[in-house]
């Protein structure tokens, strides 16, 4: 190899130092706020976890199940103390990213889960464990882009937002000599300035969302990033396709653009930058649509029943008001189905209601949600509040001290068929707007006259009222058979994974509340004078 010489040695250092000069200075302000802000987001999902686990832990210490093997009536256990699944789902929840590799899962009983349970708490610190070193890994991405978001926005704020057009290039057909140079350049970065605050917020909104159910992932943080870079360059097209949007509303996609002002940012582009940023995929969503005309090729959805099926709202359950129906929303649980479905346990530990709440909430819904609305409102003025009480008047047994059972009275049995199998508004609507017409179908002995003049067919074409009343007597006509039909309609009806486990949590814990809180007590009648 040959000597370098002195003079080669300068010029080599001129010429890097020449190249450094290009790099862009780095601002250590706020490459330290993008920095902290994964930080941050980490070291608050560790104390949720730990919060949620030492509340975990008391719940394990006082949940029936896990305290004795035998349940208050004096029978065995199905299975094992401290394995209800419901439970155990919940605790996986926050130990699963804990435990080693190596690691397998093994059920445990109570205490034995309440001293993991410590001993994960204690091994649990920020950037302590490879789950956190690797979620901050995954999130380099994410600082990188806020680095150079909250860069452009300072320098959008410092330069102001009136600027010009082009380098020498006319904008919307502008003649050239009124764009002075570098000014389209500065009205792109000042539009992904605007763009990147809108999504930086959609961003961290979601980011506390998956906080607050313990769901921030790498896959969270990975996708977010690809959104805020997504929502940035789809709003930049947008711009640079539609300088100014009044002309989406008074010339059609494909006409000659007119002169515009390429000296400034049309004002609705202030507006539409960082809302389009701010609902995630509503830039892609806007752009399809304008293009819609020229990719009809594209399925469509099917919207003729948009009236009829909306979302059931939370407001709907007892103890539900506005302000607790947004905090069910950082659960997770926007509308009665999400409700429905929910582990009660899990709605306890991850938020501030307590169980017996949760539990009458998601009873409550779990009605609401098989039946509809309508039917679930007039069934509370029935006293009918949640899937048990449904069941318990449909198929409900009693027995005396002799142990001898009783079924319930068969009145009941008729008086919510007649509701269960009521036509709504929502049925009728349904029916018109298909065209559905349900065939009645009649049997020879009760529902054709004899005559041949008057006699009905015995199918059918009838309107959803007809139908309706036509199964209601279907099953009611014959009061020997009317138990059994209401009886298998609300086998059915409660066959449902989601009650079942609310059925199991309330019998455990009845179970533990004793014999003694099924009634109040009723004392022998006193002497008179006594």
């Amino acid at each position: 190899m040959e000597n370098i010489s002195p003079a080669d040695s300068a010029n080599i250092l001129r010429e890097i130092a020449s190249a450094l000069g290009y790099l862009p200075h780095i601002d250590w302000r706020i490459a330290l706020l993008a920095v902290f802000i994964p930080f941050l987001l980490i070291y608050a999902r560790n104390d949720i976890r730990v919060r949620r686990l030492r509340v975990i832990s008391d719940f394990i210490a006082s949940y029936p199940t896990t305290r004795d093997a035998k349940s208050s009536r004096g029978e065995s256990s199905d299975t094992k103390s401290g394995s209800n699944p419901s439970l155990e789902f919940v605790t996986s929840k926050y130990l699963s990213d804990l435990r080693e590799p190596t690691d397998q899962p093994i059920r445990l009983g109570s205490s034995e889960l309440i001293k993991e349970i410590e001993q994960r708490i204690r091994s649990s610190r920020i950037i302590g464990n490879l789950g956190d070193l690797r979620l901050f890994l995954s999130s380099l991405g994410f600082v990188v882009i806020c680095y150079f978001g909250f860069n452009a926005l300072l320098k959008a704020l410092s330069t102001g937002l009136q600027v010009a057009g082009v380098d020498g290039i006319p904008i919307c057909g502008a003649p050239a000599e009124c764009c002075p140079p570098g000014s389209f350049r500065s009205q792109i970065e000042i539009i992904s300035a605007l763009a990147f605050v809108g999504a930086f917020i959609a961003a961290v909104r979601q980011f506390i969302r998956s906080l607050a159910v313990f769901d921030l992932s790498a896959y969270t943080i990975i996708w977010q990033t690809a959104e805020i870079f997504a929502s940035v360059a789809i709003v930049v097209f947008l711009y640079v396709a539609f300088t100014d949007p009044t002309r989406l509303l008074t010339s059609p996609l494909g006409n000659a653009p007119h002169i515009h002002d390429c000296t400034h940012i049309h004002w609705m582009w202030l507006v539409l930058a960082p809302l389009l940023g701010l609902a995630p995929q509503s830039a892609t969503k806007f752009l399809f649509l304008k293009l819609q005309s020229l990719v009809s090729w594209v399925k469509m959805d099917d919207d003729r029943f948009y009236d009829v099926t909306r979302i059931t709202p939370l407001d709907v359950i007892d103890g539900i008001d506005y302000p607790t129906r947004f905090r069910l929303g950082e659960c997770g649980i926007y509308d009665v189905q999400n409700l429905a479905t929910y582990n009660p346990i899990q709605l306890h530990i991850e938020s501030p209601y307590g169980i017996y709440q949760a539990i009458d909430w998601i009873a409550q819904a779990q009605l609401c949600n098989i039946l509809g609305i309508e039917k679930y409102l007039v069934l509370k003025q029935m006293n009918v509040r949640t899937i048990f009480d449904l069941e318990r008047a449909l198929d409900y047994k009693t027995s005396d001290s002799g142990q001898r059972v009783t079924d319930g009275p068969d009145e009941f049995d008729k008086i919510y068929a007649g509701i269960l199998f009521a036509a709504t508004e929502n049925i009728r609507v349904i029916a018109k707007t298909a065209g559905v017409r349900a065939f009645i179908i009649r049997n020879e002995q009760g529902d054709i006259a004899t005559d041949p003049l008057t006699a009905r067919p015995p199918i059918e074409a009838a309107a959803i009222d007809a139908y309706c009343e036509w199964a209601c007597h279907t099953i009611t006509a014959n009061p020997a058979r009317t138990k059994a039909c209401v009886e298998h309609l609300m086998g059915w009806i409660a066959d449902d994974l989601h009650v079942r486990r609310l059925r199991r949590i309330w019998q455990e814990m009845s179970d533990d509340l004793g014999e003694r809180s099924t009634r109040l007590d009723n004392p022998p009648d006193q002497p008179p004078g006594t």
